[in-house]
């Protein structure tokens, strides 16, 4: 996973722009106008490095025999910024290097990071709560758009939702994932877009992935695109002129 240099990234200030968009929201609101925010949610609403680093502990103890590179690593393990978006660069950060110990770890990594039972040890980016819950009470349908699928991660998603308090499951919010788990992350945001686009006016884009991020404003030009600088894809393309860059979800009160 490819760590974004925060201090280069920053880019203009954008708590303004997520000021203006609650008050977009509440004039359509207000006007009768249906209004939709899309969030994403790896490296956007959530920082999934606790789930992967909460899987290598699990691994490293219940397997040290067959990990014991792993187990030793995390004698002096001390904090999040070790794990990047590939696992290979994780696991060689941490000094994991026997090539059948590595293949053994992103076996088991696989088996329940892309599962319900472990996206509950995901930790919501700092703000990113009362945000959406703003976005939710102005009047806007939200929208949880994600690559994670249906059939190995729907019912895990919606309990991390509810876990942290979001709105879930009421009217005003939808979740669309993925049929197939095999699906390109962007053709499936490429395709569901028209859809949304019938549902009403989107006002807000949120996604950590420039790919996505650039598809959805290509594809919804008058809503204003937010980039949170997580981590994403090593190959991932420039981003778009236009689209906020944001560390978080924090408003500093006046």
């Amino acid at each position: 996973m490819k760590t974004v240099n925060h201090s280069a990234q920053q880019g203009g200030c954008a708590a303004p722009a997520l000021e203006k968009v609650i008050r977009a929201i509440q004039k359509g609101t207000e006007a009768g106008r249906s209004t939709l925010a899309i969030f994403d949610l790896d490296g956007t609403l959530f920082d999934n490095r606790t789930r992967t680093i909460f899987i290598l502990r699990e691994i490293s103890e219940k397997f040290d025999n067959k990990a014991p590179e792993l187990a030793a690593a995390f004698e002096t393990f001390q904090d999040l910024s070790i794990v990047d978006y590939s696992l290979d660069t994780t696991l060689k950060r941490m000094g994991v290097r026997h090539p059948a110990e590595i293949a053994f770890i992103k076996q088991e990594w696989a088996r329940r990071f892309f599962s319900d039972d472990y996206q509950k040890y995901d930790m919501p980016i700092l703000g990113a709560k009362a945000y959406v819950e703003r976005v939710h009470k102005a009047g806007a349908t939200v929208i949880y758009l994600t690559g994670r699928d249906v059939g190995r991660m729907l019912v895990g998603t919606t309990e991390v939702l509810r876990l942290y308090g979001f709105p879930v499951g009421v009217a005003g919010t939808m979740t669309i994932v993925k049929k197939e788990s095999e699906q390109d992350d962007e053709l499936f945001k490429k395709e569901v877009s028209g859809y949304i686009h019938r549902l009403g006016e989107v006002v807000a884009i949120f996604e950590n992935e420039p790919a996505n991020s650039n598809i959805l404003h290509t594809r919804f030009p008058g809503a204003a695109s937010f980039f949170v600088l997580t981590q994403h894809r090593p190959d991932a393309p420039q981003l778009n002129p236009g689209i906020y860059k944001l560390r978080d979800f924090r408003i500093k009160k006046k």
